[in-house]
């Protein structure tokens, strides 16, 4: 994993945070639900059986539940907290930082929601076959993949979504 992604430092502010403490402004919530709802019309755009709103509800949801899992090494083997100077930095390392940073949770159940997002109901090999006019656009690489990610950000890049952006990636370099 380390290798191909760069995962998030350790911050230990952060994994002293209680995610259940968190609590979103009502204009941020009401963009949240927005948006999701905006997606929901990008799955209900095509006639596909398969690629709908009810299967990203699924996969998302599972990685969810995926993500909770994932458990420390300690849980395994017998490791002696009083000999770890750092407690969460253990944790951070030995699950790659997916569990102990807000932000990349977040990022997956995200990805999980958008990764069919106006899906044309056909293989990326049949829209390369066609010459389609999204495989041409993405290069023959990925391409319903590559449609779904678009779709999803020029969404969340409209201003309807302005105060949802600055509470997910509140730096302009994020």
């Amino acid at each position: 994993v380390r290798e191909i992604l760069e995962l998030p430092d350790f911050d230990e502010a952060l994994n002293k945070m209680d995610p259940d403490s968190v609590e979103l402004p009502p204009e941020v919530m009401s963009q949240l639900r927005k948006y999701v709802e905006a997606i929901a019309e990008t799955y209900a755009r095509s006639s596909n059986p398969f690629h709908n709103f009810e299967h990203a509800s699924h996969v998302c949801m599972s990685v969810s539940k995926l993500m909770s899992r994932i458990v420390t090494a300690d849980h395994f083997f017998d490791v002696n907290k009083d000999d770890i100077d750092c407690v969460g930095c253990f944790k951070h390392q030995r699950t790659f930082g997916l569990t102990s940073d807000p932000l990349t949770l977040f990022a997956c159940a995200f990805a999980a929601l958008i990764h069919d997002a106006d899906h044309p109901g056909v293989s990326n090999m049949q829209l390369v076959k066609e010459s389609s006019p999204l495989a041409e656009r993405y290069g023959q690489r990925s391409v319903a993949e590559q449609h779904s990610v678009k779709v999803a950000w020029d969404l969340l890049m409209s201003d309807d979504f302005e105060a949802l952006r600055q509470t997910i990636c509140p730096c302009p370099k994020d």
